[in-house]
C-alpha cells in the first residue's frame, strides 16, 4: 500500500495505491486521521482510483474515518472509486453512505459549502 498525503486549509487527501487489506495497511491511514483531527483539519478526501483490492479491514478504516470526521463536523469523500470498491459498498450497502465525487475539485467545493 502506498499512501501520499496532502492538506489543503482543513481538508486531508489521502491518495491510496495497492491493497488495502490488514492492519498493518490500516495502521499508517489511522495515524494520518488522527494527527489531522488534532490539526483541526477535519475533512477527508480519499482518491482510491489505483486501490486494486480492499477487504473488510480495509471497508473498517473508512468506515471509522468516516465517523470521526462527522464527530469532529467534518466530512469524508471518496474520489474514483474503482469497480472492486464499488462493488464491495454495494453489497455492504454503504454506497449512499460515503459521498462520492468526481474530482479532488469537486470535494473541495463541497467542503467549503
Amino acid at each position: 500500500m502506498d499512501i501520499t498525503v496532502k492538506n489543503i486549509d482543513n481538508v486531508t487527501i489521502l491518495t491510496l495505491k495497492g491493497n488495502l487489506l490488514g492492519e498493518s495497511n490500516a495502521a499508517p491511514i489511522q495515524e494520518i486521521i488522527i494527527n489531522a483531527i488534532e490539526e483541526k483539519r477535519v475533512n477527508f478526501i480519499f482518491d482510491v482510483e489505483e486501490m486494486k483490492y480492499i477487504n473488510s479491514t480495509g471497508l473498517s478504516i473508512l468506515i471509522s474515518t468516516l465517523t470521526k470526521a462527522r464527530k469532529s463536523e467534518g466530512e469524508l469523500c471518496l474520489i474514483k472509486v474503482p469497480a472492486q470498491l464499488a462493488s464491495l459498498l454495494k453489497i455492504t450497502k454503504l454506497e449512499n453512505i460515503f459521498p462520492q465525487c468526481t474530482t479532488i475539485e469537486d470535494a473541495l467545493t463541497k467542503f467549503k459549502k
